[in-house]
C-alpha cells in the first residue's frame, strides 16, 4: 500500500542490505532530490508506534532527504511517498532485490543525456545545479558524448571503457580521434589510455615543455595560439596544439638572445639550439676549445681559501646543528649559494683567451628543462684554431667536404630507435618470440663453423647500443618496454639457490613463462636501420618488422630535434617533394635550414596549413631509413650440409657451397 509519511517519523531498518558507501555521493543525491523531487518511493514497514514506520528500501533516500530538511532546503514536516509491507518477512529479500538488480546507467547514454539539456539551452552549471554534480562532470560527459561516432559508438556498445573514451577526448579534433582508433584497433596495447594519449598529441606541445616555458602563455595567446585543456587530466594537463608558432616564437626569442650574448661578449658565433641539449654530433662539427688557464693571484688564492673554510664551516652547521626548514638553515643556505657563486666567478675569471683568437670561438645556447636559456659551457671554433700570422686551411680541391646523407650520430640514434620499436613489438607477441628464439638457436647450431650475422646475442645478454647512457625523452617504445618489465612475474626469484629459483619458475603458469621469454629475447636485439650499406643494416630485422606489421609512424614521429635539423637542406625538400610533389617543396626551396626545419617537423606531426591529402600523407610520412622496408640480400657461407656431414671440416675441408659464393670467402673476410 502507497501513503504519504513525513519524514521524520521514518527510521533506518537494521535489515537494509547495503552497509557499505552508504554516504557516497550523498550530496550529490540530496542535490538531485531537491532538484526533481523524490522519484522512486521508499519501502517501509510499520512501528508498533503509531504512524511510524522502519525504512528497508531506499536507505541512501532517507539520508538525503534528513540532510535537506537539516539544512533547511526542506520544511520540518515535509512528506513522502513510501510503499508499506505489512510484516518483516519480506523486508531483507526486498532490500536485497532492489540493490542487487540495478543496473547502472551506461556511460554513452549519461553523456547523451547531459548533452540534450545543454543543446536545449541550459548551461553546464544549471545541469551540474539540477542534478547534483559539479560542472567539470557535466563538462566531461558533453566532452564524450562529442566523440567521433565511431569512439563514441564503441563506448555504447561496451567495447571500450570509460577510461579509454576520456584518453580520446583529450583532444576535439574527431578526425584525429578516427584515425587513431582505427589504428590503435589493431594494435597490441591500443587499449591503454597512455598509448592513445600519446598518439593523439604527438604534435602538440604541453605547457610544462621547456620551449613553451621559454615562450611564455602570454606572448603564445596574444599570438594566436591555440590551447586545449584535458577535461580528465589535472588543471595544467593542458596541450598547446599550434607548435608551429611555438616553434617559431622560441626560435626567435632564442636567437635575440643568441645575438645579445655573442655582442656582449664578444664571441665569433652563438648557435642555438631550440632543445634541452646540444646534440652531440653538433658538438662534433666543430672544435672543441680549451683555453689556457692563469695563475691565481695573492689576493685572490687568500679569498678562495677563506670563502671555501667559511663553506665548509656552514656545511658542517647544516649537518649536525641546524635544524631544516628553521630561518638559521635557509640563511646558511642562501649564503653557502653565495659562495658557491663568487668561487665559480673566480674560477672563471682564470681563463685566458688570446684577443688574436677570440673573434675564431663561440658558443651555444639552449633551454634548460624550465624553459631559462642556458649558455653552454665549453668553447669552440669551427675551425682549427689559428694563432696569428698562421696560413688559413686548405680547401679540398672541389671546395666542399664529403658528406654522408646522414652523420654517423644520426645513424646510431635513429638504429636505436628503431631497435626500441621492434623490441617492443617483439616482446609484444610471446608465440611469435618463441618462434625466432627456437629458429635463432637452431640457425646458430646448424651454421657455427660459418660466419654468418643474425643480430642477435640471444644468450640473454641485452645488446649494447652504438650510444652510451642513450635518452629517447620517454619514447612510446621504451615506455611499453618499462610497463612490459614491470609487469613480469619475479615471484620465483626470491629461492636462495639456482635449483629452487629454476623450480619455482617451473610452477609459473605458461602465460608468464612466455612473457619471460618474450622479454629476454626482445632485450637481445642489436640496433639495425634501413640503410644503404654498412653495419647498421639488416634486412632481417625489416622482415619481422614487417611480419609484425608494425607501424613506425605510431611510435616515431620524425621533428626538428630528432630528425630534420640534423639532416641537409637537399634531405628535407626531398621529404616535401615526396610529401605534397614539386609545388610543396617549391613553396621552401628558399627557406633558411632552421626554419625548413621546423615547418617540416610542424607538417609531419600534422599542424601545417596544407590540403587534407597532403596532411594526411605528412602524418604518416617517415625517413626510408626508419621504415622496415629493406629486403633481404643473399649471403655467402657454407651450406646446412656442413652440419648433417658426420666428418670432422673444422681444417675448412669440402663442403657444399652456397650458389653466390664460395667457402673461403666469409672465413677469410672474418
Amino acid at each position: 500500500m502507497i501513503q504519504s509519511v513525513k519524514v521524520k517519523n521514518l527510521s533506518l531498518s537494521k535489515d537494509n542490505v547495503r552497509k557499505s558507501n552508504r554516504d557516497a555521493d550523498l550530496d550529490s543525491l540530496a542535490d538531485n532530490i531537491a532538484a526533481h523531487g523524490l522519484l522512486q518511493n521508499l519501502v517501509v514497514t510499520p512501528l508498533k508506534k503509531a504512524g511510524h514506520f522502519t525504512v528497508k528500501a531506499g536507505g541512501r533516500r532517507l539520508r538525503a532527504l534528513q540532510r535537506l530538511i537539516d539544512s533547511g532546503r526542506l520544511a520540518g514536516d515535509h512528506e513522502v511517498q513510501v510503499l508499506v509491507l505489512e510484516d518483516d518477512a519480506g523486508s531483507a529479500e526486498a532490500s536485497l532485490a532492489e540493490n542487487f538488480h540495478r543496473v547502472a546507467m551506461n556511460p554513452a547514454d549519461e553523456c547523451s543525456a547531459f548533452k540534450h539539456f545543454l543543446d536545449k539551452g541550459a548551461s553546464a552549471e544549471d545541469v551540474a545545479k539540477r542534478f547534483g554534480v559539479t560542472t567539470r562532470f557535466v563538462e566531461q560527459r558533453v566532452r564524450l558524448a562529442e566523440l567521433a561516432p565511431l569512439v563514441f559508438a564503441a563506448l555504447a556498445a561496451g567495447e571500450i571503457t570509460l577510461g579509454v573514451a576520456q584518453a580520446y577526448a583529450v583532444t576535439p579534433d574527431v578526425d584525429r580521434q578516427a584515425r587513431v582508433f582505427e589504428s590503435m584497433s589493431r594494435s597490441y596495447y591500443g587499449d591503454n589510455p597512455d598509448n592513445i594519449r600519446r598518439a593523439l598529441l604527438n604534435g602538440t606541445v604541453k605547457a610544462t615543455d621547456a620551449k613553451a616555458r621559454f615562450v611564455g602563455r602570454d606572448a603564445y595567446v596574444g599570438a594566436g595560439g591555440r590551447i586545449e585543456r584535458d577535461l580528465f587530466g589535472e588543471d595544467v594537463d593542458e596541450s598547446w596544439i599550434d607548435v608551429e608558432l611555438i616553434e617559431q616564437l622560441a626560435a626567435q626569442k632564442l636567437e635575440a638572445a643568441a645575438e645579445a650574448l655573442a655582442a656582449e661578449q664578444k664571441l665569433a658565433f652563438v648557435t642555438p639550439v631550440l632543445a634541452t641539449h646540444v646534440p652531440y654530433d653538433m658538438e662534433c662539427q666543430l672544435h672543441e676549445y680549451h683555453p689556457p688557464l692563469r695563475e691565481l693571484s695573492g689576493d685572490e688564492q687568500e679569498r678562495v681559501d677563506s670563502l671555501s673554510d667559511e663553506g665548509d664551516a656552514l656545511i658542517r652547521e647544516l649537518e649536525t646543528e641546524l635544524e631544516d626548514g628553521t630561518p638559521e638553515a635557509e640563511a646558511a643556505s642562501a649564503r653557502l649559494a653565495d659562495i658557491e657563486r663568487e668561487l665559480d666567478t673566480i674560477e672563471a675569471s682564470r681563463t685566458m683567451v688570446d684577443d688574436a683568437i677570440k673573434d675564431q670561438l663561440g658558443t651555444f645556447i639552449y633551454l634548460a628543462p624550465d624553459g631559462s636559456p642556458r649558455v653552454h659551457s665549453r668553447m669552440f671554433s669551427e675551425r682549427a684554431i689559428r694563432q696569428a700570422g698562421e696560413d688559413a686551411e686548405p680547401e679540398s680541391p672541389s671546395g666542399k667536404v664529403a658528406a654522408s646523407r646522414l652523420s654517423a650520430m644520426l645513424v646510431d640514434e635513429l638504429a636505436t630507435q628503431r631497435r626500441q620499436i621492434l623490441a617492443a613489438h617483439v616482446a609484444s607477441d610471446a608465440g611469435f618470440a618463441l618462434d625466432l628464439t627456437i629458429f635463432l638457436m637452431a640457425h646458430r647450431t646448424v651454421f657455427a663453423s660459418s660466419y654468418v650475422r643474425d643480430h642477435s646475442t640471444l644468450q640473454a645478454a641485452a645488446a649494447s647500443f652504438p650510444i652510451v647512457s642513450f635518452r629517447d625523452e620517454g619514447s612510446a617504445a621504451s615506455n611499453v618496454l618499462t610497463e612490459q618489465r614491470q609487469a613480469l612475474d619475479v615471484s620465483w626469484a626470491g629461492g636462495n639457490t639456482l635449483s629452487s629459483r629454476f623450480d619455482a619458475f617451473r610452477q609459473l603458469d605458461e602465460q608468464a613463462r612466455a612473457d619471460w621469454l618474450a622479454h629476454v629475447l626482445a632485450q637481445t636485439l642489436e640496433p639495425t636501420l634501413n640503410v644503404d650499406d654498412g653495419g647498421r643494416r639488416n634486412g632481417f630485422h625489416d622482415h619481422l618488422g614487417r611480419l609484425l606489421d608494425i607501424d613506425v609512424a605510431q611510435w616515431w614521429r620524425p621533428d626538428a630535434q630528432n630528425f630534420f635539423g640534423r639532416v641537409k637542406k637537399d634531405v628535407m625538400l626531398e621529404a616535401l617533394d615526396e610529401i605534397g610533389g614539386p609545388v610543396l617543396r617549391g613553396r621552401y626551396k628558399d627557406a633558411k635550414k632552421g626554419d625548413l626545419a621546423n615547418a617540416c617537423a610542424a607538417l609531419c606531426s600534422g599542424q601545417g596549413i596544407v590540403e587534407a591529402e597532403v596532411r594526411e600523407k605528412a602524418l604518416s610520412w617517415l625517413p626510408d631509413e626508419m621504415r622496415f622496408g629493406a629486403i633481404e640480400k643473399p649471403e655467402s657461407f657454407r651450406s646446412y650440409s656442413a652440419f648433417l656431414s658426420d666428418e670432422d671440416d673444422s681444417d675448412g675441408g669440402s663442403g657444399e657451397i652456397a650458389p653466390d659464393g664460395d667457402a673461403g670467402d666469409l672465413e677469410q673476410a672474418a
